[in-house]
Formats: C-alpha cells, sequence, structure tokens
C-alpha cells in the first residue's frame, strides 16, 4: 500500500486553530494523539496535540495558543468520533490538561484485539499489519517542551496519528462485519472513567509488590508510608521513585526503625531523603505501631489453598479459554486474572452472594460473564 504522505500543518495560533477545529466538529472521525513529558514529574505536561482528518496531520502547539477551547469542544463533540491507539495515557493528560476527555472514543488498541489481531498491539505493528507500512519510532524519549521542534521530531509526531484514520476503518470494517463494533465501542468507552485519577492514598499499599508477604503490622506501616509517598508526589509534583522508591518502602515496613540512627541502617535508602523525610517516616511509623488490632489492614487476598478452591479457580480458567478460543481471542480478551480473582473472592467472602464484577459486565456478561457466576454460585467449597 502507497504512503498517502499527507501534509503538515503546525498550528501556534489562536486563529489558526479556530479555523482547523472549526472544520474538524464537522466530521465523522479524527485522529488524535498526544505527546508529553512526565519522567522527572508526577503528572504530565502536555508538548503537543496532533489531529488528522485525512487530508492532513496537524500538530497544535499548546505553548504557544493562548486560547485551546476550540481543542476542547473537539473533544467533547458528540458528532466526531476520536480516534486514538491505547489512549489511556492520552486520555489523564488530556483530562488534566483541559478538564475533559475524547468522547466518542475509539481505541485502535482494544479494537485490534476484538477483531483477532491480538493483544496490546503497539501502533506500529498494527499499521504493519493492516496497511503494509513500517513505520519508525526515532524519537520516543524526546523532550516535546523543548522548542523548536527538529523537522525529525515533527515528521514523527504527524506520522503518529497519519495512519490512524486508514486503520479506524479497516478495523470498524472488520468489526462491524463480526458483529463486534459495539464491543469495541464499549470497552473504548469504558477508558473515558475519569475516576481512575483520583487520588486514593490510602490504598497505594495495594499496588506494591511485596507486600502480601508481610505480617499486619508491618503492613499497617506499608500503608502509612505509601499514603504519605503518595500524597507528597502530588504536592511536589515528582515521580513516587523521586520521593521514595519501592525497595526502601518495603524495607521500612519490614523493619520498622525508631530512632535515626536505626532508619540509616535499612537498606536502599538514599541519605538526602533520609535527612529530608526522616522525621515523618519514623512518626508514621509509630504510629502504625500504635493502632489497635482491630484497626490493621487486611492482608491482600488470596484464594484458600484447599483443594476444592483451586479446582474451581480452574474451571473459571479453562471456561475463559475455551469461549476465547471460539471467538479467536485471547483469553485475557474476556477475563484478566485479577477479574477472575475478584469473582471468586465474592463467592468466599461471608454471608454475601456472588457477584460479577464490573469488567465482566456489557457484552461480556453473555459472552461469559453469566456462565462464570454460575459456576461459582454452584461450586461445593
Amino acid at each position: 500500500m502507497a504512503e498517502p504522505n499527507p501534509a503538515v500543518s503546525w498550528i501556534d495560533s489562536d486563529e489558526a486553530l479556530a479555523r482547523a477545529a472549526a472544520e474538524w466538529e464537522g466530521l465523522p472521525a479524527v485522529a488524535l494523539d498526544t505527546e508529553f513529558v512526565r519522567e522527572r514529574t508526577f503528572f504530565p505536561r502536555l508538548g503537543l496535540v496532533q489531529v488528522a482528518d485525512g487530508r492532513a496531520a496537524y500538530l497544535v502547539d499548546p505553548l504557544a495558543v493562548q486560547d485551546l477551547s476550540p481543542l476542547v469542544r473537539l473533544l467533547g463533540a458528540a458528532g466526531t468520533v476520536k480516534v486514538l491507539h491505547s489512549a489511556s495515557e492520552d486520555i489523564e493528560v488530556l483530562f488534566r490538561s483541559f478538564g475533559t476527555v475524547p468522547s466518542p472514543l475509539f481505541d485502535t488498541q482494544v479494537a485490534s484485539c476484538l477483531a483477532g489481531l491480538g493483544a496490546s498491539l503497539s501502533y506500529q505493528r498494527l499499521v504493519a499489519e493492516l496497511l503494509g507500512v513500517a513505520l519508525t519510532k526515532n524519537e520516543t524519549r524526546t523532550n516535546w517542551l523543548a522548542r523548536p521542534l527538529s523537522p525529525a521530531q515533527a515528521a514523527y509526531a504527524a506520522e503518529d496519528v497519519a495512519w490512524l484514520l486508514p486503520v479506524y476503518h479497516r478495523l470498524h470494517e472488520q468489526l462491524a462485519g463480526a458483529e463486534r463494533l459495539e464491543w469495541a465501542l464499549e470497552d473504548s468507552a469504558a477508558l473515558l472513567d475519569t475516576g481512575r485519577f483520583a487520588p486514593d492514598p490510602e490504598s497505594a499499599y495495594l499496588r506494591l509488590k511485596g507486600a502480601g508477604r508481610l505480617a499486619p503490622r508491618q503492613l499497617a506501616v506499608l500503608r502509612e508510608l505509601a499514603a504519605w509517598r503518595d500524597r507528597e508526589a502530588r504536592r511536589r509534583d515528582l515521580p513516587r521513585g523521586f520521593i521514595l522508591r519501592d525497595e526502601p518502602l518495603l524495607a521500612l515496613a519490614l523493619r520498622q526503625p525508631a530512632t535515626a540512627e536505626e532508619l540509616r541502617q535499612v537498606p536502599g535508602l538514599e541519605n538526602g531523603q533520609a535527612v529530608r523525610d526522616g522525621a515523618a517516616w519514623l512518626e508514621l511509623i509509630r504510629q502504625a505501631a500504635a493502632l489497635p488490632a482491630g484497626a490493621l489492614p487486611e492482608p491482600p487476598w488470596r484464594l484458600p489453598p484447599s483443594a476444592a478452591a483451586r479446582e474451581v479457580e480452574r474451571r473459571l480458567r479453562e471456561l475463559v479459554r475455551e469461549r476465547a478460543a471460539g471467538l479467536a481471542l485471547p483469553p485475557e480478551a474476556l477475563a484478566s486474572r485479577r477479574t477472575l480473582d475478584s469473582l471468586l473472592r465474592s463467592a468466599l467472602t461471608p454471608g454475601a452472594e456472588p457477584r460479577l464484577p464490573r469488567e465482566l459486565a456489557g457484552w461480556r456478561r453473555g459472552v461469559v460473564g453469566d456462565d462464570l457466576l454460575r459456576e461459582v454460585a454452584t461450586a461445593r467449597w
């Protein structure tokens, strides 16, 4: 397939954006992408917004344009589908920058999986698979806040949206023919839930690898320290690891030092961090050590080691594999391991009825969810 070689237009004024956005809002679909920097910050910093309309690729400079409201209106235009690839990070960047999300959304990574092309395909692989075009990835680590951007940077940014609309039309046709278009639209819409961006410092400890091996008192220390780290990362606008890395965080929970001298013996702690924040850590450890037993956190849930429970888990996973194979989909497209754990946990909670996790609602309920629920509801535990 020959490359369309679209024109590239740089938009760095209010007037240019207003003119272009007025045309975009009248289209059935536009392609979108963002370039941002967050290596040394907690919150992403938007450096560029790319738009493709089938005629040209536009590079919108949010550092130069003063009035970005036409772009905000485009994001919310109900009659224009916004096509993105692997949109989760872009959605966060757009939401934090403009307070809105690109809706309605068609995520080509989601769609390619449901079309049977494989899970988590990169943009480059998808373009090669559907269009026979090989793309380069030479500017992935660039500083998108620097100005001026080089011709190579501009070409890379434009290429990131130039092929999205042809990919969208191909996937739209395939999914409609397979009666899965609504699946892709439903899963794409689920990505627009901005609740995942709301801070929840108190549950941050549950996301740490290694938390499951800690005793309840150690887990209480980890909970307090991880919550402090999350709040500080947001307050200082620094990555969590710049505040306190995971390894020394876990070491603090394991050792529970009570003095500055004991603190210095904790492996992996950087001296500057300990000097700056050591007093706060020691106070949080002291508070966690004083908690009554009833206030200690529950350990992360694990499936009971009984043979009956393991057998139910095996049947659930086998059911998912069978249904996925029949649809030529990867099993994780129907139900992840975490989703099945959530279902099993609801079935094993004393006094509660088994319930489907939200991930198994929608189209998945009829495909596999109801049968999974029936399996746990009738199991002999």
